[in-house]
């Protein structure tokens, strides 16, 4: 009863990150409000959205097969953050929804019966990451954070599109941790100098390691 309580109202860190698995990443460099982290290869569940589909669509495609939607039947555990890339084309916003897949099924996850729905192996991504609390509305908050980074004279980031991380579940009332991010564009020139690096684990704790070059 008391667990219940606070995951309502939002005690402890923000964001659910000690009741769900969180997808691992590591914090390669702090800035004034702001940090550039690193997710590694994962598997993600995904599905996009068309004209007819809004996110919240997305979200029950995706449960649906944690719930047992899958080719084994298994009912599998909600993680977080649910993550959304977000690309405008044609004056429309095209999106792709993903739940990070749990360490558990990570090396073989059953496929999705829902042919809209995908396992997909994503890629090492590096991305520039900005903290929002409360309910952002994150289509305004990407446009900040870009001026922003802009400002800050970074040239290395991708502004074709912008990605959303949650963390909460919608009834959660305070604390809650959302996040909006660009990515880093990478190439063989491109390096990012020794310094301590905050590696978040799976259940949302810090550790510290200091990298070579």
């Amino acid at each position: 009863m008391f667990s219940s309580v606070k995951n309502f109202f939002g005690m402890g860190p923000p964001g659910e990150v000690t009741k769900y698995e969180m997808a691992p990443y590591k914090v390669l460099q702090e800035f004034e409000g702001y940090d550039l982290r690193e997710y590694p290869e994962q598997k993600w569940i995904a599905t996009k959205n068309d004209e007819s589909t809004k996110d919240n669509n997305m979200f029950w495609k995706l449960f649906g097969y944690i719930d047992g939607k899958n080719s084994v039947g298994d009912k599998i555990s909600m993680t977080v953050p649910v993550m959304i890339s977000n690309q405008k084309e044609d004056n429309q916003m095209k999106r792709e929804m993903q739940f990070f897949i749990p360490t558990k099924f990570q090396d073989s996850p059953p496929d999705p019966n829902d042919s809209s729905v995908h396992v997909i192996s994503r890629e090492s991504i590096t991305l520039y990451s900005k903290f929002l609390p409360g309910r952002p509305n994150f289509e305004e908050e990407a446009k900040k954070f870009q001026a922003e980074l802009v400002a800050a004279g970074h040239t290395d980031v991708d502004f074709s599109m912008f990605y959303t991380a949650g963390y909460d579940n919608p009834f959660k009332i305070f604390n809650r941790r959302s996040e909006v991010m660009f990515k880093k564009i990478l190439d063989s020139s491109t390096s990012i100098p020794p310094q301590n690096v905050q590696e978040k684990s799976v259940d949302g704790n810090e550790k510290e390691e200091t990298t070579d070059p």
